[in-house]
């Protein structure tokens, strides 16, 4: 994933997973996202997060946030963000 984001051109849009990637089901921990969150700075990547499974991955909303709250928090000014509670709240 890291040597895709290094070849990606500068402004791409970048789709996430907040958490609970599908298909495979891994979570990246806190050092993966801030890792993955600076390489994206670097490059001036545009994230698109999928926040479909939050909540549903370890069961805790707040934990399953870390990513976004990340990266809200310490820019890019921008981001994009896709919630949907079909599968944690329905």
């Amino acid at each position: 994933m890291m040597g895709d984001l290094r070849m990606a051109p500068a402004g791409s849009v970048v789709v996430l997973h907040m958490c609970g990637h599908n298909p495979t089901g891994q979570d990246l921990n806190e050092r993966e996202w801030e890792e993955v969150h600076a390489l994206m700075e670097e490059r001036s990547l545009l994230p698109f997060f999928d926040a479909a499974y939050q909540g549903f991955t370890s069961g805790d909303l707040d934990r399953d946030a870390y990513s976004l709250r990340l990266f809200a928090s310490a820019g890019p000014t921008e981001l994009l963000v896709a919630q949907s509670f079909s599968k944690n709240m329905g």
